[in-house]
């Protein structure tokens, strides 16, 4: 097993539940509010456009181009910036960048937020390869993303992936990485019987002594 780590990035390095939460009920409320319910209650971690045309229901799926712009405007001007890491994961990233172990991020999270978060957290000399589901033109699923990581850096073969949804570790599991589940994220209700879990934590800080 390559001592190289892949992480998630919402709900597995930083909380945004609050503030996404926040952004999914205010839009909502404006552009079919009989959906509130689903907008407090969807999971986070799909990417956007699939999530917004959850919450609208097949009855308002006219109004999902505005959801998404409203979003991206409301979450990326304001939101981001009351985005925090988890407790412990500045001192964790820290401790496997002086121990010489190859990070990188895998998420459905848009490349726009993420890079601004990584670059205010001060994060960018951690990671060897950020992969956002909208790098490129033609967006990718977590498995693709994970593929392309293995692929450009031969390290990352065989490595630990660390996720909190069911999306996260069956994305592991194809690809054959040995999976992580944060407990602590945003996957706690997810059905996980069909998900090969190789271990688990219930903080950030916990990582630290599974990867040594």
């Amino acid at each position: 097993m390559s001592k190289a780590i892949i992480f998630d990035f919402d709900g597995t390095l930083v909380d945004s539940e609050k503030t996404i939460y926040e952004c999914f009920q205010s839009i909502t409320r404006e552009l079919a509010p009989g959906r509130i319910n689903y907008a407090k209650k969807i999971l986070i971690g799909p990417p956007l456009r699939d999530t917004a045309s959850k919450i609208l229901g097949p009855n308002h799926q006219n109004q999902l181009d505005n959801f998404v712009r409203q979003f991206i405007q409301m979450h990326d001007d304001y939101a981001i910036f009351h985005t925090h890491p988890y407790f412990g994961v500045n001192k964790l990233l820290q401790k496997f960048a002086l121990m010489n172990i190859p990070m990188a991020i895998a998420t459905n999270k848009r490349e726009v937020p993420t890079i601004k978060l990584i670059e205010h957290f001060s994060w960018e000399k951690y990671f060897h390869s950020i992969q956002c589901h909208d790098n490129y033109a033609q967006t990718r699923t977590k498995a693709e993303m994970i593929k392309d990581i293995i692929n450009s850096n031969n390290i990352f073969k065989n490595c630990y992936f660390v996720g909190d949804t069911v999306n996260d570790g069956m994305s592991a599991n194809i690809n054959k990485l040995s999976f992580i589940r944060a407990n602590y994220g945003y996957g706690k209700s997810q059905e996980w019987s069909q998900v090969i879990i190789n271990n688990s934590v219930e903080s950030a800080e916990e990582l630290g002594s599974i990867i040594k």
